[in-house]
């Protein structure tokens, strides 16, 4: 009986040292702020490295590195405390402002959910602007761009992607139809080109604008 009870008391030990050792969770990876400006950011706060990404929804180079290079970015730089990342919109095209619309529905807790999606996706959807009709186009030429989106938004196939992310197209059109919204994704459009964004991505290292950043180890390779 002594035997058997010293034995399994040496396992109960060896399983509570295994759940001590289990790595949990980086609480900076589920933690997201909003600047004054609508921007989302993920992450410490207090991060020594504060790194903004400007990008667009339509960018197949964007697409390129959310899927390959943001997970390793984020694993060893954001996970950890020493990065936050910052994402502002750069809009290049009606159909991204569609886009970074709907990104941001469902507020701070799904946007890095919805865009991580919809950059995944992007070749589904962007593909299919050849069925945008003559009437939606007409809607963005009377500068009706809450009517464009919407129609875009049936005409492209955004309504399955979305759902996907647990979002109605109810759901989704009512947040094409934000104002607040569309003034903020402007506004960065706006301040991105006046500090010299020509091109997407693009980011700004704490403060510095870099142009020639294509993957996490150049990133990695212009922060302290």
């Amino acid at each position: 009986m002594k035997k058997y009870l010293g034995a399994v008391l040496v396992g109960v030990m060896a399983l509570s040292t295994a759940l001590v050792a289990a790595p949990t969770p980086s609480k900076w990876l589920s933690t997201v702020t909003v600047t004054d400006k609508g921007a989302y950011i993920l992450g410490n706060p207090a991060a020594p490295n504060k790194v903004v990404e400007y990008l667009s929804y339509t960018c197949g180079h964007c697409a390129e590195f959310e899927v390959k290079e943001a997970p390793a970015f984020k694993a060893k730089f954001v996970a950890t405390g020493k990065a936050s990342l910052e994402i502002r919109n750069m809009v290049l095209n009606p159909v991204d402002l569609t886009a970074a619309m709907l990104a941001r529905c469902g507020g701070k807790g799904k946007f890095f959910g919805n865009q991580r999606h919809l950059l995944a996706t992007q070749a589904i959807w962007s593909g299919n602007t050849k069925n945008i009709s003559a009437a939606t186009r007409d809607k963005l030429k009377a500068e009706d761009y809450t009517g464009f989106m919407i129609g875009t938004f049936d005409e492209i196939g955004l309504g399955p992607i979305m759902q996907q992310r647990g979002i109605t197209p109810a759901q989704a059109k009512t947040c094409l139809a934000n104002k607040l919204a569309f003034n903020a994704v402007i506004g960065m459009t706006e301040s991105g080109s006046a500090l010299g964004v020509r091109g997407t991505p693009a980011f700004l290292v704490n403060g510095v604008l870099q142009d020639h950043i294509h993957n996490a180890a150049e990133l990695q390779a212009v922060m302290k």
